[in-house]
C-alpha cells in the first residue's frame, strides 16, 4: 500500500484545480523549515548558520565535519566512512550526545526513541540551503532532547523562474566513489528541487563497506495568499562494522599499530532503509498573522548483526513515527511595540517493534520482542519584543505531555532460549514537563550587540535508556537543565567576532552505569554541571581572502555524589579551529582547514582513574577548486599531515591498561569534476 501512497500525493498535489494567484512567486518561505524568528541577529541566543556557499567551498566530506567546524561543537566517528555512524555533541555530554543534541531536517525531528544515531549520510550535503545551528536551550522551540542544543538542516527548494541543475562525480581513497545530481525547476506558481546521491565505499577499515543510496523532493505550488508543498525522500544503506582496536600493555597488543585497519568482528554489519513525506500549506490570513499546517510520516527498518564475545545478537526494528505541527506566526503592535509570536503545537506518535535473535537464521522466530509506543503532545508559545529599535525581549515556554507503553513478548520455545531468559513485566508511564526561555539582546553600537538569557530543556528516557536488554524495564525520571547564557557580539564590513559564556546545571542526567552490580543498565546520576566559553573571529584582510577561527573551552563534570569534581568522560577541554580561504583569481579556489580537539577521558573512566587520557590530536585540510563556465573540479587533501588520531575508545575496568578503540582515517584524498546548468 505504501508503494501506492506517495505518487498519488504527489499527482494530486500537482494536478488538482486549486486556485492558482495570479501575482504570487516562489518566493522563500523560511517558516516552512524553522522556528526561529527572521530576524535572527535579534534572538538572544547563540545561533549559527552556516550557507550553501560555505558548504561548498569547505573541504569537509560530511555533514558532522563540517558542524565539527563551529565553535562548541565535536563529532565523532566510530567507522570513518561517510559519517555513517558519527555522532553530534554540543556542549559535552559524550557517549550520551545523540540523546542531547536535537537533529532536524527542515523542522522535522530525526532522533528516534531509541538510541540510535542520525545517518548522516542519508542527507545529500549539496542539497543543504543552509544550517542553523541553536546552542543551549531549544526545547520552547523544537522540543524535549534539545539539552545541549538544536540542529536543524534546511534543504533546497526551486525559486520562481529557475531552471538549474548539477552533477557531480567524486573518486577518492579507500576506493570511495560518489555520484550525485540536483534538479531545480520553478514557473510562476510551480516548483520542484529533486536531489539524489549514491555513495560506494570499502571504507578505511576491514569489513567497513558501505553502500548508500539517496533521493529527496521538494514540491511546491502557489495558492492564493499561500502555498501547497510536500516533502518526501527515501533512503537505503548497508554497512559492514568492523569493531574495536584493542590495545593491552599487559599482553604486548596494540593494534592501533599493528593493524590499525584491521577488523574485530568481520562478520557484524548494519542495514538501514528509510523513507518520509511530509505535505502541508502556508496561509496568509492578513498582514499580520500566517499559518502554518504540515503533517508528516517516517519509517526506519534498522538490521543489524553482532558477533562479539561469544555472544552473537540479531536485531530487526521497525519504526514508524507520525506527526502534526500546525503554528501561527504572527506580526503585531501591542503596547506600542512590536512582536513577533509563534505559537504551535507538537503532536509526534512513535512506533518501534524490535525483534531480538541470537542468530540470523532465527530472527523470523525472535526470543524477545519488544513493543513500544510513545505519544508526546506539546504546546508551546514564543515571543520576540522589539523593546526599542536597539533592545530586543524574548520569552517562551513549552508544556510537554510524553506517554509510553513497552511490551516485551517472550517466546520459549524459539531458537537459542537457554532457559535463563525471562520476560519483562509490561509498563506503562506518563511526563509531564515545562520549557522555558528568557533572554535580552541589545545593540550598544551599530557593530557591538550583548545577549542574555535563562532556559529550562528537559530530556526524556528512551526505549534504550529503560531496557537492560535482557529482562527488565525500569523507569527513569526526565532529565532537567537549567543554562545561563551571556554573550558578546562585533559586526563589521572586515571583521565579526563573538564570545559567549554559559552555565548549564543538569538534575537527573541520564548516564549508562557499567558497575558491575548494575552493568547494563541507565541511571539518573546526581547532580552534574556543564559550563564553558565560545568563541569566534571572522575577518577579511583583503578582498580576496577570508580567515575564520574559533576556540571553545569546556568543563564538563560531575556536581554532587560519590563522582563529585570528576570530569565527564570523552570531552575535551579545548577545541578549536581556523581555516582560510583564498580567490587566486576568478576560476581558482583554495581553502585549508586546521582542527584541533584536545585529550579527554576514556568512555567508562567515570571514576577518572584509567591513568591516562585519550590523545589530543590535530588535522589539517585542503581543498584547490577550479571551475570554467559550468564546469568545475576539486582535489581535497583530508588529514594530510597523515595524524594517526583516534576520537573514541572505552576503558577496561578489569585490566590495568587495557582499552578498546576506533581509529580515524590517514590522509586520504578526494577528486570530483562537476557541471552545473542553468
Amino acid at each position: 500500500m505504501r508503494n501506492f501512497i506517495l505518487p498519488l500525493l504527489i499527482y494530486s498535489l500537482i494536478f488538482s484545480n486549486a486556485v492558482i494567484a495570479e501575482n504570487l512567486t516562489l518566493d522563500p518561505l523560511t517558516v516552512i523549515s524553522t522556528r526561529l524568528d527572521d530576524e535572527i541577529v535579534s534572538t538572544p541566543k547563540n545561533v549559527t548558520i552556516i550557507t550553501s556557499e560555505q558548504i561548498e567551498a569547505s573541504p569537509a566530506q560530511t555533514i558532522p565535519e563540517l558542524l565539527s567546524l563551529e565553535a562548541g561543537i565535536l563529532s565523532r566517528s566510530f567507522f570513518g566512512n561517510s559519517a555513517a555512524r558519527s555522532t553530534i555533541d554540543i556542549r559535552g555530554f559524550g557517549a550520551n550526545s545523540t540523546q542531547n543534541t536535537l537533529i532536524l531536517l527542515d523542522g522535522r525531528r530525526l532522533n528516534d526513541i531509541d538510541q540510535s544515531s542520525i545517518n548522516y549520510a542519508a542527507i545529500p550535503i549539496h542539497n543543504i540551503e543552509r544550517i542553523e545551528i541553536v546552542r543551549g536551550s531549544g526545547g520552547v522551540l523544537y522540543g524535549d532532547g534539545a539539552v545541549g542544543g538544536a540542529i536543524n538542516i534546511i534543504t533546497k527548494r526551486a525559486q520562481a523562474g529557475e531552471k538549474s541543475g548539477a552533477t557531480k562525480a567524486s573518486y577518492g581513497s579507500y576506493a570511495t566513489s560518489q555520484a550525485e545530481g540536483t534538479l531545480a525547476l520553478g514557473t510562476k506558481n510551480y516548483g520542484i528541487n529533486i536531489a539524489a546521491n549514491y555513495i560506494d565505499s570499502n571504507g578505511y577499515r576491514n569489513n567497513n563497506k558501505l553502500i548508500q543510496r539517496n533521493i529527496q523532493a521538494d514540491i511546491r505550488r502557489d495558492i492564493s495568499n499561500g502555498e501547497l508543498f510536500i516533502k518526501t525522500g527515501a533512503s537505503n544503506q548497508d554497512l559492514g562494522l568492523p569493531g574495536n582496536r584493542q590495545v593491552s600493555p599487559t599482553t604486548n597488543v596494540n593494534l592501533l599499530v599493528t593493524d590499525r585497519q584491521g577488523a574485530s568482528t568481520p562478520k557484524d554489519f548494519a542495514k538501514e532503509e528509510s523513507h518520509f513525506i511530509t505535505l502541508g500549506g502556508l496561509q496568509q490570513i492578513n498582514d499580520n498573522v500566517e499559518a502554518i499546517l504540515d503533517f508528516g510520516y517516517r519509517f526506519k527498518n534498522q538490521n543489524a548483526f553482532f558477533d562479539q564475545s561469544g555472544f552473537p545478537s540479531s536485531l530487526d526494528s521497525d519504526f514508524d513515527i507520525w506527526s502534526i505541527t500546525p503554528r501561527l506566526n504572527i506580526d503585531t503592535e501591542l503596547s506600542k511595540l512590536n512582536h513577533h509570536i509563534t505559537v504551535g503545537a507538537d503532536i509526534y506518535y512513535h512506533n518501534y517493534d524490535s525483534n531480538r535473535s541470537p542468530t540470523l537464521a532465527t530472527s523470523d522466530n525472535p526470543i524477545h520482542k519488544l513493543g513500544v509506543d510513545q505519544k508526546t503532545f506539546a504546546l508551546y508559545f514564543n515571543n520576540l519584543i522589539d523593546i526599542t529599535n536597539s533592545t530586543h525581549f524574548e520569552f517562551g515556554a513549552r508544556v510537554q505531555h510524553v506517554s509510553i507503553n513497552a511490551v516485551d513478548e517472550l517466546n520459549t520455545s524459539a531458537p537459542g532460549v537457554n532457559g535463563f531468559e525471562t520476560k519483562a513485566a509490561d509498563v506503562a508511564q506518563n511526563n509531564t514537563e515545562e520549557m522555558y526561555n528568557i533572554g535580552v539582546r541589545h545593540q550598544i553600537t551599530n557593530n557591538t550587540s550583548v545577549f542574555s538569557s535563562v532556559g529550562r530543556s528537559v530530556r526524556f528516557g528512551n526505549v534504550d535508556d529503560i531496557y537492560d536488554g535482557f529482562s527488565k524495564f525500569t523507569f527513569l525520571k526526565p532529565q532537567i537543565a537549567i543554562h545561563f547564557d551571556l554573550g558578546v557580539s562585533f559586526n563589521s564590513e572586515k571583521l565579526s567576532a563573538s564570545v559567549s559564556a554559559y552555565l548549564m546545571d543538569l538534575k537527573n542526567e541520564i548516564h549508562f552505569n557499567a558497575a558491575a552490580s548494575t552493568f547494563g543498565t541507565n541511571v539518573n546520576l546526581d547532580p552534574t554541571q556543564r559550563e564553558g566559553i565560545e568563541t569566534t573571529i571572522e575577518l577579511m584582510p583583503f578582498d580576496v581572502v577570508s580567515i575564520r577561527g574559533n576556540y571553545a573551552y569546556l568543563v564538563s563534570e560531575f556536581d554532587e555524589g560519590i563522582l563529585a569534581g570528576n570530569e565527564v568522560p570523552l570531552i575535551p577541554k579545548h577545541t578549536g579551529s581556523v581555516s582560510a580561504s583564498w580567490n587566486v583569481n576568478s576560476m581558482v579556489t583554495v581553502t585549508s582547514i586546521w582542527r584541533y580537539v584536545g585529550e579527554k577521558r576514556f568512555d567508562n573512566d567515570q571514576n577518572n582513574n584509567f591513568g591516562q587520557k585519550i590523545p589530543d590530536y590535530d588535522v589539517l585540510d585542503l581543498k584547490l577548486k577550479g571551475h570554467y563556465h559550468g564546469w568545475a573540479a576539486d582535489v581535497s587533501f583530508n588529514n594530510l599531515l597523515d595524524e594517526k588520531a583516534f576520537d573514541y575508545a572505552v576503558r577496561s575496568t578489569t585490566t590495568a591498561g587495557k582499552y578498546n578503540a576506533q581509529p580515524l582515517p590517514e590522509r586520504n584524498i578526494t577528486v570530483s569534476i562537476s557541471y552545473n546548468f542553468n
